[in-house]
């Protein structure tokens, strides 16, 4: 090993990649997980370990997956579990529109006017301010966002780890914030109010019950990464090398860092392509047409967001297609299918990956130890004794533990918020300010769970980029991020609870 790997591999963060970097494919990560998963799911079985699921009251017990009929649902669900993998889907339908963008040169010019940005840090600071707004798009941010920014650093000289680090950081750890009120905010809130009501009948929540907090968050968070990816994760990967295997960081030798007229021509028209393609968007949320609010809803809840994937697919689609056009790159529809082609054979080890990770998370789903780990540590925080701001504290990091196991947010609150709503409303916090720092929790270690889907993605395009990025060394570039998001945030927060600033338009901190 190098001289410089070695020294770089000291302390806390080496010591997180030396062992994680132990397993030497991410398929064996899964697959270790898995096997972990079902002995433990015997061992505690037969302990007879349970919880009682205070949403329903029914007690939830571990299953053992090494039964005879465990072993027969696992073998016959196999491919069901793989086709239903949550990024599957995504990814594919993502990948195809992208290709166009991408093989079109469409992308490329796009990324050359992102370049110009003779800062670092202003270009670091774009890259964090989107990502953490990424959960407008839903999960698809954490698949289309991560590889444009690896591009973009690569094309611009910079290392494209470190652009796919920051930006996957910036989507996960920052996904309980945002510049607008999102359909998370509206979904949370609509658990809340449920649990809520089980102290005041009265109480009614709002999508943006937590939107001054959530919009204060975003704009505090965004140069306070900035500034630790500056300061140490860019430096850190360009210090031992990572990323620069094969010269894979160096800009392509016949990619011109100033966009040609002809360039420019191109992506004026792609550029109008994408303001049409928007207006008809907005067109069909009109009342009557596709996208229109449904009975006693909004434009949020009803098909919108629920169709973001083809949206997604033809936001990069039509302008690749025009931008194509304008240069010469594309002569007709076929040409098109070719770049598709193209693109989809790129996410041949991302496709191996998601199949044993698919295997994995249904085993530790129909285990029940996640469920069972998630009120037990609602039970545990709910005997602490601790009062106002510093049990909000103490909760963000019971949710962040939790997360670890449990990806889904909706899932996760909706055991949650039965105990911690009615509890915290007991100790005169408002419903807010609790969920506000769910969101919290929710976010600070998606980036570093085994067990969070989109993991295997990163690891893919990490590994496209250096080998030696395995397992270890994505974690132990992603805990700094969690632990700065973490501690900053939580400060951020009890702060703003001692200063008694509303969380969002009529609903305090205290109630």
């Amino acid at each position: 090993m190098p001289v410089k790997d070695v020294e770089e591999k000291r302390g806390f963060f080496g010591w997180i990649e030396r062992v994680g970097n132990k397993i030497p494919n991410p398929v064996y990560l899964f697959l270790l997980l898995s096997i972990i998963a079902a002995i433990f799911s015997m061992i505690l079985s037969y302990m007879g370990v349970s919880a009682i699921n205070p949403t329903t009251q029914e007690e939830v017990q571990v299953v053992n997956i090494l039964t005879s009929q465990g072993i027969a649902k696992f073998l016959m669900n196999m491919h069901k579990e793989f086709v239903a993998f949550p990024p599957l889907a995504t990814v594919f339908v993502g990948t195809l529109g992208l290709g166009v963008a991408n093989r079109s040169g469409f992308l490329s010019s796009t990324l050359k006017l992102a370049g110009l940005f003779k800062s670092k840090t202003i270009t670091t600071f774009v890259v964090f301010l989107i990502g953490i707004c990424g959960n407008l798009v839903g999960d698809a941010a954490f698949v289309i966002y991560p590889p444009l920014v690896a591009i973009l650093f690569k094309n611009t000289g910079r290392n494209p780890l470190a652009g796919l680090f920051a930006a996957y950081a910036s989507v996960c750890c920052g996904f309980g914030a945002n510049l607008v009120v999102g359909a998370a905010d509206a979904s949370l809130a609509g658990m809340t109010e449920a649990a809520a009501k089980l102290i005041d009948p009265d109480f009614i929540t709002s999508p943006a019950m937590g939107y001054y907090f959530l919009l204060a968050s975003t704009l505090f968070l965004a140069p306070m990464g900035t500034w630790l990816h500056l300061k140490y994760v860019e430096p850190r990967l360009d210090k031992v090398g990572l990323g620069r295997q094969q010269n894979n960081a160096q800009m392509d030798e016949d990619f011109n860092p100033v966009p040609t007229e002809m360039e420019l021509k191109g992506l004026k028209n792609a550029g109008i392509s994408v303001l049409v393609f928007l207006a008809v968007v907005v067109l069909m949320t009109f009342p009557g047409m596709p996208f229109a609010a449904p009975e006693g809803g909004t434009v949020v809840t009803g098909a919108l967001l629920k169709s973001i994937v083809g949206l997604i697919f033809f936001l990069f689609y039509i302008p690749g297609y025009v931008y194509g056009k304008t240069l010469g790159t594309v002569k007709n529809f076929n040409d098109t299918i070719g770049m598709m082609t193209s693109e989809i054979k790129t996410l041949a080890s991302f496709f191996v990956i998601s199949f044993f990770a698919a295997q994995f998370l249904a085993i530790f789903r129909d285990s029940n130890i996640g469920l069972i780990v998630a009120i037990s540590g609602g039970n545990f925080l709910n005997s602490s004794g601790l009062q106002g701001a510093w049990l909000l504290a103490i909760f963000v990091l019971l949710v962040a533990f939790i997360n670890l196991f449990i990806g889904s947010a909706n899932a996760k609150w909706a055991i949650l918020s039965t105990i911690f709503v009615p509890m915290l409303m007991m100790a005169g916090v408002n419903p807010a300010a609790t969920q506000s720092a769910y969101r919290i929790g929710d976010s600070l270690t998606n980036n570093i769970s085994p067990m969070f889907a989109y993991m295997a993605i990163i690891l893919g395009y990490a590994q496209e980029y250096d080998k030696r990025a395995k397992f270890g060394t994505v974690v132990s570039y992603m805990l700094p991020y969690t632990l700065w998001f973490g501690v900053v945030w939580i400060a951020f927060l009890v702060i703003w609870m001692f200063l008694g600033i509303p969380f969002g338009p009529g609903y305090p901190g205290l109630m």
